[in-house]
């Protein structure tokens, strides 16, 4: 699953936010991110019985019987997803033939409730989403209670955005199984989410998904002492409140170094390294972080944000151009990438392209403001300022006014309203200024009439030997 997080901006006149979107940290125990499930209702989670996953409702934990056959033909589909898994050959050819061997399971042996996890997880493998959810809802039909199954329902339906309706199954997976590491890691990543969008370490509620976060990632790390996925949110958890705790970053540190330990190669972790410097304001150690990581999952979108997020800062704006253009590849409808890139192509002198970017941005999101700003700064201190035509840059200056005022129509801070509305008042000083001098220019009066050619300026006395000119006096005797 994915968190947000504002670390830093590149250099920019006065507070607004325009510049530089949040850069952002995936720390999810599955890797690189990847869409959800596209729409309709979430069907809530089955009643559960807390006691164990393996027991009945209303009954103790009971030992299940599996025959000898089930357990070959699981080994023998299972065999197939593990080399597959091993070789890094998942396509969607191997995706769907995994699936199909795990469901030849199920047609057999219609109460393996493994056989039909898996069937889900390979589709969930090669990203299709609307095939898992089905595979994973039916596992959940034969056993209400399979904590698996439950878990990658909430990660599907977070992807979707589906935050409460993914919080339900996660909760509902540790329940049916307190053991279930993934579900208490992606708990503690959206109460990690939650935490940073109230930006406020004093705050009862701050304090409170704080502790539970801690407490799941506790738990995981009680149960499997070597997870890199947990130690990686444990220290981005730290990493909050730093502002008022600086102690809070040693701390953080000492839990992504045990993550190091034991896979310096996890891209999540070196994004969190990378997030790590930018608070200490080391930005070359940041940038290496986030280009660790992006060289070990280049499908790792947050990590490229993040690198184009702070070339841009460094003004390399071809690495930004590079890395922006790869995530909206990657992931066509991503703002904040259509933003950076615009900034980048601003800098390379393209200001048509950077247009072109603002407004894909714009209509990814409409009620977002950045691509308003800088649409608005393009026109006024880029198109406007640098047209010799005075009357046409008058438009110019006024369509940069509209998007300055579309913006303040607009959720942002106050702070950022304000210097939208002195941007404003600049543009009308600005235009009063050059009609003023337009006018000047009309009301002069005309220029006299060029002479023609050869024709002496008035009063220059005539050249001696013309007929005009008086002969030399005889010299006197």
């Amino acid at each position: 699953m994915m968190t947000l997080q504002q670390i830093s901006h590149a250099p920019r006149r006065g507070r607004a936010l325009w510049w530089l979107p949040a850069l952002m940290v995936l720390v999810a125990a599955c890797g690189s991110t990847q869409s959800g499930v596209k729409s309709g209702r979430v069907p809530p989670p089955p009643p559960q019985n807390p006691t164990s996953e393996n027991a009945p409702p209303g009954k103790a934990e009971v030992k299940r019987e599996v025959s000898k056959d089930a357990k070959k033909d699981y080994e023998a589909a299972a065999e197939f997803f593990t080399s597959t898994d091993k070789a890094h050959g998942w396509n969607d050819g191997t995706c769907r033939q995994a699936a199909d061997r795990f469901a030849q399971v199920v047609r057999a042996h219609s109460d393996v409730v493994e056989a039909q996890f898996m069937v889900g997880l390979s589709y969930h493998r090669c990203g299709m989403v609307e095939d898992a959810e089905k595979a994973y809802q039916q596992a959940v039909r034969i056993k209400p209670n399979h904590g698996a199954s439950l878990s990658n329902l909430g990660e599907l339906y977070y992807r979707a955005g589906k935050l409460p309706e993914a919080r339900q199954y996660w909760d509902s997976a540790i329940k049916a199984n307190g053991k279930l590491i993934g579900a208490r890691i992606n708990v503690a990543s959206l109460e990690l989410e939650q935490m940073r969008k109230i930006g406020n370490s004093k705050d009862a509620t701050w304090k409170k998904l704080e502790e539970d976060a801690r407490f799941n990632l506790s738990n995981v790390l009680g149960v499997d002492s070597d997870n890199v996925a947990a130690y990686t949110v444990y220290g981005l958890v730290y990493m909050e409140g730093w502002q008022a705790n600086k102690n809070r970053l040693d701390l953080a540190k000492l839990l992504l170094d045990e993550a190091k330990k034991r896979n310096d190669k996890y891209a999540p972790l070196q994004n969190a390294y990378g997030l790590l410097y930018m608070h200490k304001a080391s930005l070359n150690l940041a940038l290496q972080a986030f280009s660790a990581a992006v060289e070990a999952d280049p499908k790792f979108i947050e990590a490229r944000v993040n690198v184009g997020l702070v070339t841009l800062g460094f003004r390399k704006y071809d690495t930004a151009k590079e890395m922006l253009s790869k995530v909206i590849e990657l992931s066509p409808k991503h703002y904040d990438a259509y933003i950076g890139l615009g900034i980048a192509l601003r800098g390379l002198k393209d200001l048509d392209g950077a247009e072109a970017m603002y407004k894909k941005a714009k209509d990814v999101d409409p009620k977002r403001g950045e691509a308003y700003y800088n649409l608005a700064v393009l026109y006024k201190d880029f198109r406007a300022s640098k047209n010799t035509d005075l009357a046409a840059s008058i438009g110019t200056y006024k369509q940069a006014k509209d998007y300055f005022q579309q913006f303040m129509s607009m959720a942002a801070e106050q702070a950022d309203k304000n210097e939208a509305k002195e941007q404003v008042a600049l543009i009308d000083k600005t235009v009063t200024q050059i009609q003023a001098f337009m006018k000047a220019q009309a009301n002069q009066p005309p220029p006299p009439p060029t002479p023609p050619a050869g024709t002496p300026p008035a009063g220059t006395p005539p050249p001696a030997g013309t007929p005009n000119a008086q002969p030399p006096a005889s010299p006197q005797r």
